[in-house]
Protein backbone atom coordinates (compact mmCIF):
# COMPACT_ATOMS: atom_id res chain seq x y z
CA UNK A 1 0.00 0.00 0.00
CA UNK A 2 1.27 3.49 -0.88
CA UNK A 3 1.77 5.53 2.31
CA UNK A 4 4.02 8.22 0.82
CA UNK A 5 2.31 11.49 1.74
CA UNK A 6 4.30 13.67 -0.65
CA UNK A 7 3.70 11.46 -3.68
CA UNK A 8 -0.04 11.64 -2.96
CA UNK A 9 0.17 15.43 -2.81
CA UNK A 10 2.18 15.78 -6.04
CA UNK A 11 -0.11 13.44 -7.96
CA UNK A 12 -3.16 15.50 -6.98
CA UNK A 13 -4.62 12.81 -4.72
CA UNK A 14 -7.04 13.96 -2.00
CA UNK A 15 -7.28 17.45 -3.47
CA UNK A 16 -10.27 19.34 -2.11
CA UNK A 17 -11.95 22.62 -2.84
CA UNK A 18 -11.66 25.48 -0.37
CA UNK A 19 -15.20 24.88 0.92
CA UNK A 20 -14.66 21.12 1.33
CA UNK A 21 -11.37 21.66 3.19
CA UNK A 22 -12.97 24.22 5.49
CA UNK A 23 -15.95 21.97 6.17
CA UNK A 24 -13.74 19.04 7.17
CA UNK A 25 -11.63 21.32 9.37
CA UNK A 26 -14.65 22.81 11.16
CA UNK A 27 -15.79 19.27 11.99
CA UNK A 28 -13.00 19.24 14.58
CA UNK A 29 -14.53 22.27 16.33
CA UNK A 30 -17.69 20.54 17.53
CA UNK A 31 -16.47 20.54 21.15
CA UNK A 32 -15.83 24.30 20.95
CA UNK A 33 -19.34 25.13 19.70
CA UNK A 34 -20.42 26.94 22.88
CA UNK A 35 -17.32 29.17 22.99
CA UNK A 36 -17.64 29.91 19.27
CA UNK A 37 -21.26 31.05 19.75
CA UNK A 38 -20.21 33.37 22.57
CA UNK A 39 -17.39 34.80 20.46
CA UNK A 40 -19.76 35.24 17.53
CA UNK A 41 -22.25 37.17 19.68
CA UNK A 42 -19.46 39.46 20.93
CA UNK A 43 -18.30 39.97 17.35
CA UNK A 44 -21.90 40.74 16.30
CA UNK A 45 -22.07 43.51 18.93
CA UNK A 46 -18.85 45.12 17.68
CA UNK A 47 -19.95 44.91 14.03
CA UNK A 48 -23.42 46.36 14.74
CA UNK A 49 -22.11 49.30 16.75
CA UNK A 50 -19.43 49.99 14.13
CA UNK A 51 -22.12 50.19 11.44
CA UNK A 52 -24.45 52.37 13.49
CA UNK A 53 -21.83 55.01 14.34
CA UNK A 54 -21.45 56.63 10.85
CA UNK A 55 -25.21 57.08 10.49
CA UNK A 56 -25.38 58.83 13.85
CA UNK A 57 -22.43 61.07 12.96
CA UNK A 58 -24.07 62.13 9.68
CA UNK A 59 -27.38 62.80 11.42
CA UNK A 60 -25.66 64.88 14.12
CA UNK A 61 -23.86 66.99 11.50
CA UNK A 62 -27.03 67.75 9.53
CA UNK A 63 -29.29 68.35 12.54
CA UNK A 64 -27.03 69.85 15.20
CA UNK A 65 -23.65 70.97 13.84
CA UNK A 66 -24.99 72.99 10.89
CA UNK A 67 -27.70 74.56 13.06
CA UNK A 68 -25.20 75.19 15.90
CA UNK A 69 -27.23 73.25 18.47
CA UNK A 70 -24.28 72.24 20.60
CA UNK A 71 -26.33 70.51 23.28
CA UNK A 72 -27.37 67.87 20.71
CA UNK A 73 -23.73 67.53 19.61
CA UNK A 74 -22.70 66.79 23.22
CA UNK A 75 -25.50 64.25 23.63
CA UNK A 76 -24.53 62.42 20.44
CA UNK A 77 -20.86 62.56 21.46
CA UNK A 78 -21.69 60.90 24.78
CA UNK A 79 -23.73 58.20 23.00
CA UNK A 80 -20.90 57.55 20.56
CA UNK A 81 -18.36 57.36 23.39
CA UNK A 82 -20.52 54.77 25.15
CA UNK A 83 -20.81 52.78 21.94
CA UNK A 84 -17.04 52.81 21.43
CA UNK A 85 -16.44 51.63 25.02
CA UNK A 86 -18.91 48.76 24.53
CA UNK A 87 -17.21 47.91 21.22
CA UNK A 88 -13.82 47.80 22.94
CA UNK A 89 -15.12 45.49 25.69
CA UNK A 90 -16.84 43.16 23.25
CA UNK A 91 -13.70 43.04 21.11
CA UNK A 92 -11.62 42.08 24.15
CA UNK A 93 -14.04 39.26 25.06
CA UNK A 94 -14.01 38.00 21.48
CA UNK A 95 -10.20 37.96 21.31
CA UNK A 96 -9.93 36.11 24.62
CA UNK A 97 -12.49 33.47 23.64
CA UNK A 98 -10.91 32.85 20.24
CA UNK A 99 -7.48 32.49 21.84
CA UNK A 100 -8.94 29.66 23.92
CA UNK A 101 -10.47 28.06 20.82
CA UNK A 102 -7.15 28.26 18.97
CA UNK A 103 -5.21 26.57 21.76
CA UNK A 104 -7.84 23.85 22.16
CA UNK A 105 -7.81 23.31 18.40
CA UNK A 106 -4.02 23.00 18.42
CA UNK A 107 -4.15 20.51 21.29
CA UNK A 108 -6.85 18.42 19.59
CA UNK A 109 -5.15 18.32 16.19
CA UNK A 110 -1.74 17.37 17.55
CA UNK A 111 -3.26 14.65 19.68
CA UNK A 112 -5.24 13.32 16.71
CA UNK A 113 -2.16 13.23 14.46
CA UNK A 114 0.05 11.65 17.11
CA UNK A 115 -2.54 8.98 17.95
CA UNK A 116 -2.97 8.26 14.24
CA UNK A 117 0.78 7.76 13.86
CA UNK A 118 0.65 5.10 16.59
CA UNK A 119 -1.83 3.10 14.50
CA UNK A 120 0.04 3.15 11.19
CA UNK A 121 2.31 0.26 10.11
CA UNK A 122 6.10 0.33 9.79
CA UNK A 123 5.69 0.66 6.02
CA UNK A 124 4.35 4.18 6.55
CA UNK A 125 7.51 5.27 8.37
CA UNK A 126 9.68 3.65 5.71
CA UNK A 127 8.01 5.78 3.02
CA UNK A 128 7.97 9.10 4.94
CA UNK A 129 10.81 10.94 6.60
CA UNK A 130 10.65 11.81 10.27
CA UNK A 131 11.48 15.46 9.62
CA UNK A 132 8.48 15.89 7.34
CA UNK A 133 6.17 14.31 9.93
CA UNK A 134 7.56 16.59 12.64
CA UNK A 135 6.95 19.59 10.38
CA UNK A 136 3.31 18.54 9.90
CA UNK A 137 2.75 18.08 13.64
CA UNK A 138 4.49 21.30 14.72
CA UNK A 139 4.52 23.79 11.85
CA UNK A 140 1.31 22.97 9.97
CA UNK A 141 -0.86 22.70 13.08
CA UNK A 142 0.57 26.01 14.30
CA UNK A 143 -0.54 27.71 11.06
CA UNK A 144 -4.08 26.49 11.73
CA UNK A 145 -3.88 27.69 15.33
CA UNK A 146 -2.78 31.16 14.21
CA UNK A 147 -5.73 31.46 11.87
CA UNK A 148 -8.33 30.31 14.41
CA UNK A 149 -6.96 32.27 17.38
CA UNK A 150 -6.12 35.51 15.53
CA UNK A 151 -7.97 35.68 12.23
CA UNK A 152 -11.20 33.66 12.15
CA UNK A 153 -13.52 36.06 13.99
CA UNK A 154 -11.88 39.07 12.34
CA UNK A 155 -12.57 37.36 9.03
CA UNK A 156 -16.25 36.90 9.88
CA UNK A 157 -16.58 40.38 11.40
CA UNK A 158 -15.12 42.06 8.33
CA UNK A 159 -17.54 40.18 6.10
CA UNK A 160 -20.52 41.22 8.25
CA UNK A 161 -19.34 44.84 8.31
CA UNK A 162 -18.96 44.80 4.53
CA UNK A 163 -22.46 43.38 4.06
CA UNK A 164 -23.95 45.88 6.51
CA UNK A 165 -22.06 48.82 4.97
CA UNK A 166 -23.21 47.74 1.49
CA UNK A 167 -26.85 47.66 2.66
CA UNK A 168 -26.53 51.14 4.19
CA UNK A 169 -24.88 52.49 1.03
CA UNK A 170 -27.66 51.22 -1.21
CA UNK A 171 -30.41 52.34 1.18
CA UNK A 172 -29.06 55.89 1.53
CA UNK A 173 -28.76 56.47 -2.22
CA UNK A 174 -29.22 53.64 -4.71
CA UNK A 175 -27.36 55.09 -7.76
CA UNK A 176 -24.42 56.31 -5.69
CA UNK A 177 -24.32 53.09 -3.68
CA UNK A 178 -24.34 50.92 -6.80
CA UNK A 179 -21.52 52.99 -8.35
CA UNK A 180 -19.49 52.78 -5.14
CA UNK A 181 -19.89 48.98 -4.89
CA UNK A 182 -19.12 48.27 -8.56
CA UNK A 183 -15.32 47.85 -8.03
CA UNK A 184 -16.06 45.11 -5.47
CA UNK A 185 -17.29 42.91 -8.32
CA UNK A 186 -13.83 42.96 -9.90
CA UNK A 187 -12.30 42.11 -6.51
CA UNK A 188 -14.61 39.09 -6.15
CA UNK A 189 -13.72 37.79 -9.63
CA UNK A 190 -10.00 38.26 -8.98
CA UNK A 191 -10.19 36.47 -5.60
CA UNK A 192 -12.14 33.55 -7.02
CA UNK A 193 -9.62 32.87 -9.77
CA UNK A 194 -6.39 33.53 -7.85
CA UNK A 195 -7.16 31.74 -4.53
CA UNK A 196 -6.55 28.14 -5.75
CA UNK A 197 -3.14 29.15 -7.10
CA UNK A 198 -2.23 30.86 -3.79
CA UNK A 199 -3.24 27.74 -1.87
CA UNK A 200 -1.04 25.55 -4.11
CA UNK A 201 1.94 27.88 -3.64
CA UNK A 202 1.58 27.66 0.15
CA UNK A 203 1.25 23.87 0.01
CA UNK A 204 4.50 23.63 -1.98
CA UNK A 205 6.23 25.94 0.52
CA UNK A 206 5.09 23.83 3.47
CA UNK A 207 6.26 20.67 1.73
CA UNK A 208 9.70 22.17 1.18
CA UNK A 209 9.85 23.04 4.92
CA UNK A 210 9.23 19.36 5.60
CA UNK A 211 12.04 18.37 3.21
CA UNK A 212 14.41 20.80 4.93
CA UNK A 213 13.46 19.48 8.35
CA UNK A 214 14.05 15.93 7.07
CA UNK A 215 17.51 16.87 5.78
CA UNK A 216 18.48 18.40 9.12
CA UNK A 217 17.10 15.46 11.08
CA UNK A 218 18.90 12.92 8.87
CA UNK A 219 22.20 14.77 9.15
CA UNK A 220 22.03 15.03 12.93
CA UNK A 221 21.00 11.40 13.39
CA UNK A 222 23.89 10.17 11.22
CA UNK A 223 26.49 12.72 12.30
CA UNK A 224 28.94 10.13 13.66
CA UNK A 225 28.73 8.07 10.46
CA UNK A 226 29.15 11.22 8.34
CA UNK A 227 32.34 12.16 10.18
CA UNK A 228 33.69 8.60 10.23
CA UNK A 229 33.31 8.19 6.44
CA UNK A 230 34.21 11.81 5.64
CA UNK A 231 30.86 12.55 4.00
CA UNK A 232 30.48 16.07 5.37
CA UNK A 233 30.77 17.67 1.91
CA UNK A 234 27.98 15.46 0.56
CA UNK A 235 25.56 16.27 3.37
CA UNK A 236 26.54 19.95 3.28
CA UNK A 237 25.68 20.06 -0.42
CA UNK A 238 22.45 18.16 0.21
CA UNK A 239 21.45 20.62 2.93
CA UNK A 240 22.27 23.60 0.72
CA UNK A 241 20.02 22.20 -2.02
CA UNK A 242 17.14 21.70 0.42
CA UNK A 243 17.68 25.13 1.93
CA UNK A 244 17.77 26.82 -1.48
CA UNK A 245 14.61 25.00 -2.57
CA UNK A 246 12.86 26.04 0.64
CA UNK A 247 13.97 29.65 0.10
CA UNK A 248 12.68 29.73 -3.47
CA UNK A 249 9.33 28.21 -2.51
CA UNK A 250 8.98 30.56 0.48
CA UNK A 251 9.61 33.58 -1.76
CA UNK A 252 7.07 32.29 -4.27
CA UNK A 253 4.46 31.73 -1.52
CA UNK A 254 5.18 35.18 -0.05
CA UNK A 255 4.64 36.86 -3.41
CA UNK A 256 1.40 34.93 -3.88
CA UNK A 257 0.14 35.88 -0.39
CA UNK A 258 0.96 39.56 -0.92
CA UNK A 259 -0.73 39.71 -4.31
CA UNK A 260 -4.15 40.41 -2.80
CA UNK A 261 -3.22 43.61 -0.94
CA UNK A 262 -2.29 45.93 -3.86
CA UNK A 263 -5.21 44.73 -6.00
CA UNK A 264 -7.70 45.23 -3.17
CA UNK A 265 -6.21 48.62 -2.37
CA UNK A 266 -6.40 49.77 -6.00
CA UNK A 267 -10.09 48.95 -6.40
CA UNK A 268 -10.84 50.37 -2.93
CA UNK A 269 -9.34 53.71 -3.96
CA UNK A 270 -11.43 53.66 -7.15
CA UNK A 271 -14.59 53.14 -5.08
CA UNK A 272 -13.76 56.05 -2.78
CA UNK A 273 -12.96 58.28 -5.77
CA UNK A 274 -16.36 57.45 -7.30
CA UNK A 275 -18.12 58.40 -4.05
CA UNK A 276 -16.32 61.72 -3.76
CA UNK A 277 -16.92 62.70 -7.39
CA UNK A 278 -20.55 61.60 -7.59
CA UNK A 279 -21.36 62.78 -4.03
CA UNK A 280 -20.05 66.32 -4.60
CA UNK A 281 -22.12 66.49 -7.79
CA UNK A 282 -25.26 65.44 -5.88
CA UNK A 283 -24.61 68.09 -3.22
CA UNK A 284 -24.25 70.76 -5.92
CA UNK A 285 -27.69 69.79 -7.25
CA UNK A 286 -29.21 69.81 -3.72
CA UNK A 287 -29.96 66.08 -3.89
CA UNK A 288 -27.58 65.24 -1.04
CA UNK A 289 -26.52 66.79 2.28
CA UNK A 290 -23.05 67.21 3.73
CA UNK A 291 -23.92 64.96 6.67
CA UNK A 292 -25.10 62.19 4.36
CA UNK A 293 -21.93 62.51 2.28
CA UNK A 294 -19.80 62.17 5.43
CA UNK A 295 -21.85 59.12 6.46
CA UNK A 296 -21.51 57.74 2.95
CA UNK A 297 -17.74 58.20 3.01
CA UNK A 298 -17.61 56.47 6.40
CA UNK A 299 -19.62 53.53 5.06
CA UNK A 300 -17.53 53.27 1.92
CA UNK A 301 -14.48 53.21 4.20
CA UNK A 302 -16.19 50.54 6.33
CA UNK A 303 -16.77 48.55 3.16
CA UNK A 304 -13.36 48.81 1.50
CA UNK A 305 -11.04 48.97 4.54
CA UNK A 306 -12.14 45.47 5.63
CA UNK A 307 -11.40 44.37 2.07
CA UNK A 308 -7.80 45.49 2.54
CA UNK A 309 -7.68 43.58 5.82
CA UNK A 310 -9.32 40.58 4.19
CA UNK A 311 -6.50 40.54 1.66
CA UNK A 312 -4.06 39.61 4.44
CA UNK A 313 -6.57 37.39 6.26
CA UNK A 314 -7.46 35.54 3.06
CA UNK A 315 -3.78 34.77 2.53
CA UNK A 316 -3.59 33.42 6.12
CA UNK A 317 -6.73 31.44 5.41
CA UNK A 318 -5.13 29.80 2.37
CA UNK A 319 -2.01 28.99 4.43
CA UNK A 320 -4.18 27.38 7.13
CA UNK A 321 -6.09 25.31 4.56
CA UNK A 322 -2.85 24.19 2.92
CA UNK A 323 -1.60 23.08 6.34
CA UNK A 324 -4.89 21.31 7.04
CA UNK A 325 -4.67 19.41 3.73
CA UNK A 326 -1.24 18.10 4.76
CA UNK A 327 -2.53 17.04 8.18
CA UNK A 328 -5.73 15.53 6.77
CA UNK A 329 -3.64 13.23 4.54
CA UNK A 330 -2.32 11.58 7.70
CA UNK A 331 -5.68 11.43 9.46
CA UNK A 332 -7.38 9.89 6.40
CA UNK A 333 -4.87 7.06 6.01
CA UNK A 334 -6.12 3.54 6.60
CA UNK A 335 -4.19 0.92 8.49
CA UNK A 336 -3.67 -2.30 6.52
CA UNK A 337 -2.41 -4.28 9.51
CA UNK A 338 -4.77 -7.02 10.71
CA UNK A 339 -6.35 -6.47 14.11
CA UNK A 340 -5.90 -9.41 16.44
CA UNK A 341 -8.53 -9.66 19.13
CA UNK A 342 -7.86 -11.90 22.12
CA UNK A 343 -11.06 -12.87 23.83
CA UNK A 344 -9.35 -14.78 26.61
CA UNK A 345 -5.81 -14.49 27.95
CA UNK A 346 -3.76 -17.66 28.39
CA UNK A 347 -3.34 -18.86 31.96
CA UNK A 348 0.36 -17.95 32.02
CA UNK A 349 -0.45 -14.27 31.17
CA UNK A 350 -3.14 -13.76 33.74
Amino acid sequence: MNYNLNIAAESGENQKSTFASLKSLLAHLVDEKKILIQAFLAMLVTASLSLLAPLMIGHAIDKYVQTKQYHGVLVYSAILLTMYIITFGAGYVQTKLMGTVGQDMLFTLRNAVFNKLQELPVDFFNQNKAGDLISRINNDTDKINQFFSQSLMQFVRFILIMIGAGIFLVSINLPLGAAALAPALFIWVFTRFISPWVKRRNAVSMRSVGYLSSAVQESLNNFKVIVAFNRRDYFREKFNESNQENYSNAVSAGLANNLFMPVYGFFSNIGQLVVLTFGIYLISTNEFTIGLLISFLAYITSFYNPLRQLAALWANFQVALAGWDRIARILNLENNMPVIRISRLPNNLR
